[in-house]
């Protein structure tokens, strides 16, 4: 190393850097090349994928497309489990409103026949490139059924993820 490398501590029981020593010794070195052999090691170690609880969700998709017969007109009330805000009352012909039902439906219903009763096949492709979903929920539709436009926005806000100088 050279004389320009800056050195940095860390605190080791003395037990433990003897019994170290006396080890690196028989094998010919020393105990700051061994650890930073194993440092190297470390950072060239690919990283392992964490498992998040986004990883855990389960997002239910139906078997055809054709499967889907909720209202195309009108109104739908969700259940609790769906939706535990204080208006659970969404229209279907206005866009944001449906939006958010379809939204908080593929998000969160736990029964495929529920979501069939609840989505519309033309309202879904019509809205299905401005809903935000959840990456891994929106791949799983898509993959489901080409049928469905792949422009999307993102679930995050293009703000959170840009660097600002």
């Amino acid at each position: 190393m050279s004389a320009g490398t800056p050195r940095h501590t860390i605190r080791v029981s003395d037990e433990l850097w003897n019994e170290a020593h006396r080890k690196a010794v028989r094998e010919g070195t020393s105990v700051s090349e061994l650890i930073r052999i194993r440092l190297r090691e470390y950072v060239a170690a690919p990283v392992e994928h964490r498992h998040t609880i986004a990883d855990s969700l389960v997002y239910l998709v139906p078997h055809a497309f054709n499967d889907l017969h909720g209202p195309a007109a009108g109104t739908v009330e969700l259940p609790l489990h769906l939706d535990w805000g204080p208006e659970t009352s969404y229209t279907v012909v206005d866009d944001g409103s449906c939006s958010v039902l379809y939204q908080l439906t593929l998000q969160n219903s736990g029964s495929i026949e529920e979501i069939c009763r609840i989505v519309h096949p033309a309202r879904l492709t019509a809205l299905w490139p401005t809903m935000i979903l959840p990456a891994r929920c929106r791949q799983l539709w898509e993959n489901t059924f080409p049928q469905l436009p792949a422009t999307r926005e993102a679930k995050e806000h293009r703000s959170w993820t840009t660097l600002s100088a």
